[in-house]
């Protein structure tokens, strides 16, 4: 009994971190936990996936309430991006029935790791036209939109092929290798929409809602989800979701890039390991 208790606790205590981190840097913190409990906890599979998405509904619920209070979460951009990442989810699943994603895998985590690396890169400087780089000017392709944040005083533009393209992507990569598409659109809202990092992580969060709500729903008629073994995950990661709201609320934008970037290398890190113990 004992033994029970302490697992617990433990299982608590990872599943609280790994949210405090995750709802920082907008990922939600599933690339990371189901690892753990199939590894360490010794989880199968499908109970792993069943019990973190059922556990990231209450957190990214609580992520998204509280930043909306504060004026971060962009609505229009996280729905007009969740649409196509949905079909691509299922163009993902649908392409792996004619191609092996296996050998892809390892490439795909080495293009993670550099993307994740350069975010500690430093940045060129704009030329004295104003010139905002490439994704800048395919932005600008119509129709396109400037969505004002009036309570941050930010504004930024997209052009709608950008937001189906990188949402088709974002999607097809998900279903492709069978991860969480999650930390992936992060990054796209700061590097390809020049969003600030604030209002990317909080947006991101507020996708998860969706795609955690839609998932958890399949894997509980599949019956993947065991309550008694999610309820400490989803204690952990509720309760970490409010302490990283509040880390997060903190940060400058520039230190919670280097720490996407750091989620990003952990993240390519992870997904080289899974690769190697197949």
């Amino acid at each position: 009994m004992e033994t029970v208790i302490i697992i617990t606790i433990i299982l608590i205590l990872i599943s609280f971190t790994i949210s405090m981190f995750g709802s920082v840097v907008g990922f939600g913190g599933g690339i990371f936990m189901v690892p753990i409990l199939i590894t360490v906890f010794h989880f199968p599979l499908t109970t792993a996936v069943g019990s973190v998405m059922i556990s990231l509904i209450p957190s990214s619920l609580i992520s998204t309430y509280l930043n909306r209070k504060e004026g971060f979460v962009d609505f229009k951009m996280g729905i007009l991006l969740e649409i196509p990442t949905i079909f691509g989810v299922v163009l993902g699943t649908l392409l792996l029935s004619y191609i092996s994603a296996e050998h892809l895998e390892i490439l795909f985590a080495i293009l993670v790791l550099f993307l994740g690396i350069s975010f500690f890169l430093k940045k060129g400087k704009k030329d004295k036209k104003g010139n905002g780089g490439f994704f800048y000017h395919l932005n600008k392709y119509k129709p396109r939109y400037i969505i004002k944040n009036t309570k941050n005083h930010v504004a930024y533009r997209f052009s709608v092929w950008m937001v189906l393209f990188f949402g088709l992507l974002a999607g097809t990569l998900a279903g492709l290798f069978g991860i969480g598409g999650g930390f992936l659109k992060t990054p796209i809202m700061l590097k390809v929409f020049k969003m600030p990092a604030k209002i990317a992580t909080a947006t991101a969060l507020f996708m998860i809602v969706i795609t955690s709500t839609t998932e958890t729903f399949s894997h509980f008629i599949l019956g993947h989800i065991q309550f008694d073994k999610a309820w400490p995950i989803m204690l952990g990661f509720a309760a970490g979701a409010l302490g990283g709201q509040r880390l997060n609320l903190k940060m400058k934008n520039k230190t919670l890039e280097k720490l996407i970037g750091m989620g990003l290398v952990l993240a390519a890190l992870v997904m080289m390991s899974n690769f190697i113990i197949k």
